[in-house]
């Protein structure tokens, strides 16, 4: 679902690879999660997102970097990756000011937030997700959701994907990884086990959510999506000052 980081793997990140579900996932139910969007560029699913206000969706930096806001998408309201929802153009977009790919490493600062043309309507199926305030201590189970690949060499889902994750010390994610490849303030983590769930290609810029607030971002995982390695994730508690300052919210 993420970008690809790891040591001892080829890694690369998300966007670069063709976008295709969450591994060790299961399928969510019809309107399950009304925050999840889908991210397109001409029509194709290229990363995930999340409804944060009517006209602001949140997503990762790394996602956006490269495109035309004139070129995108966001469709909200369906779980469904080729049917359905509300699709609605992009206005502009914002990436972190100090936001980059590291050589070897995690990306720096990878946030950004897209504006939308046109208000959202809100319905059961369209919701915002709440933000945290500040940043915190986290552990404990999370909720995990993206249209990203099952496996690194698999196919696209025919639903959203959902899986349960558990939070991984930063510091520990760090020690896997190697030193300088994970921000011990601006990431978080999560780590399932050898059969667990995993981030894969096409989840990129997906929440991660628990208690109804949304933590984390999907930024970069093991090149093959392997839950052997733990996925990263940008930590939302971190970056609330510069969302609040960009969107308001």
């Amino acid at each position: 679902m993420a970008g690809a980081l790891s040591t001892g793997t080829v890694t690369a990140s998300a966007e670069s690879l063709p976008s295709t579900q969450v591994v060790g996932g299961t399928d969510a139910a019809d309107g399950a999660y009304p925050y999840q969007v889908s991210l397109r560029d001409g029509g194709q699913h290229f990363c995930g997102g999340s409804v944060i206000g009517p006209q602001w969706i949140l997503t990762a930096a790394h996602c956006l970097e490269g495109h035309a806001a004139s070129r995108l998408q966001v469709v909200a309201g369906t779980n469904t990756p080729d049917a359905g929802g509300t699709s609605l153009g992009v206005e502009r977009f914002v990436i972190h000011e100090n936001y980059h790919q590291n050589s070897g490493g995690a990306p720096s600062n990878d946030i950004g937030v897209l504006k939308l043309k046109t208000p959202l309507s809100y319905t059961p199926r369209i919701q915002p997700v709440a933000l945290p305030d500040l940043p915190e201590l986290l552990g404990g189970p999370a909720t995990l959701t993206g249209w990203g690949l099952t496996t690194a060499t698999g196919q696209p889902p025919n639903a959203l994907q959902q899986a349960t994750v558990t939070m991984m010390p930063v510091a520990t994610c760090a020690l896997r990884y190697g030193a300088g490849t994970v921000d011990l303030l601006g990431n978080i983590c999560t780590y399932t086990g050898y059969d667990g769930a995993s981030t894969c290609l096409g989840d990129s810029g997906g929440p991660l959510v628990q208690n109804g607030r949304e933590i984390g971002i999907v930024s970069f995982s093991a090149s093959n999506c392997s839950p052997r390695y733990p996925s990263v994730y940008t930590n939302v508690g971190f970056y609330r000052p510069w969302i609040n300052a960009r969107t308001g919210i």
